[in-house]
């Protein structure tokens, strides 16, 4: 990384992947509070996609670098006035720009790495594990064994919501779409793993003929209505995104007859309203990282120049776990 210069991916047209370009920018000056970080994995992100193509809900400015999570080190700080030193392990979570060698974020955005993570996991934890625990702990109030239905088990935020609902007690069913999903889920701690096909009978079946406690849904698309008839009376379902392609209509008469409450989650807006609920968050889910009990699967590691290649895999649903690129 040159002293002055570093590399981005750079979006300064929205609508397609392929406008996304690597560009070398000019390094900043730094102002009051904030910290340089020389960026060593950036993870990637659903939403990523989403805001590149115009489609997700908070919009950039032109141009804007895409990326929601990083990790790397202190390369420079403003002030004296932080409890970090020069070269410490960091993590930081953001509202984009993290696909770039370098990055400058407030003080107060930036967490010491868990000590067992390396540069990889780090960045492909946060994001992924924080959107779980709201949709678990805050949202759902999940209680030991019950029963938790995730879709799109496989991906990162499903992944995660595997693991940390196995640390709560949870009797897990993940659902992926194909034999190689389905043993990772079941390595990471579901109970059951299993396909869509049959997935009513077969989730009736485990439930004894009652339906499961809470959907976990990241995906929406073709398979929402088929999950919304195996919740049972009274049950949760929680909305974290439509990875599915479209957003799908929910039958009122559904909710009416079985009571049901439908959740949206949205685990940045959460923590912006409710700060104080972030930080016990961050200190629960780093003693469960520190403790093995949560980890970030890494599916594959690419290069800035790869980008797009990467944002394709996600879209099409290849990825298992977290994808990183590293500048």
């Amino acid at each position: 990384m040159n002293k002055n210069f570093y590399q981005a991916v750079v979006c300064k047209k929205i609508g397609s992947l392929n406008n996304l370009e690597l560009h070398s920018l000019k390094s900043k000056r730094l102002h009051t509070g904030e910290v340089r970080i020389n960026v060593k994995a950036c993870g990637m992100n659903f939403p990523d996609k989403l805001m590149v193509e115009g489609k997700y809900q908070f919009k950039p400015e032109l141009p804007f670098t895409p990326g929601l999570e990083v990790s790397g080190v202190i390369s420079e700080t403003f002030d004296e006035n932080i409890n970090f030193t020069l070269g410490t392990k960091i993590m930081s979570q953001l509202r984009f720009g993290g696909y770039a060698e370098e990055i400058i974020v407030n003080k107060k955005d930036i967490i010491k790495m868990p000590s067992n993570f390396s540069f990889e996991e780090a960045a492909g934890f946060r994001v992924a594990a924080q959107t779980a625990y709201v949709s678990l702990i805050e949202r759902a109030s999940i209680k030991e064994n019950e029963f938790l239905l995730i879709l799109g088990a496989a991906g990162g935020v499903g992944l995660a919501a595997v693991q940390l609902g196995k640390v709560l007690g949870a009797k897990i069913i993940a659902i992926s779409s194909s034999q190689n999903k389905q043993s990772i889920c079941k390595e990471l701690g579901a109970d059951y793993s299993l396909g869509y096909k049959n997935l009513r009978k077969n989730i009736l079946d485990i439930t004894s003929g009652e339906g499961v406690d809470i959907i976990y849904d990241p995906v929406g698309g073709d398979f929402f209505d088929i999950a919304l008839k195996c919740i049972k009376w009274g049950g949760k379902y929680l909305i974290i995104g439509f990875a599915g392609g479209y957003v799908p209509s929910l039958p009122m008469n559904i909710a009416l007859i079985k009571g049901i409450s439908v959740l949206g989650v949205r685990a940045g807006e959460y923590f912006r309203r409710f700060p104080d609920k972030k930080e016990k968050a961050i200190v629960n889910l780093f003693r469960f990282a520190e403790s093995g009990l949560i980890n970030p699967k890494i599916y594959k590691i690419l290069n800035l120049k790869e980008v797009v290649k990467g944002l394709k895999m996600i879209e099409n649903r290849e990825v298992i776990g977290r994808l990183i690129l590293k500048p």
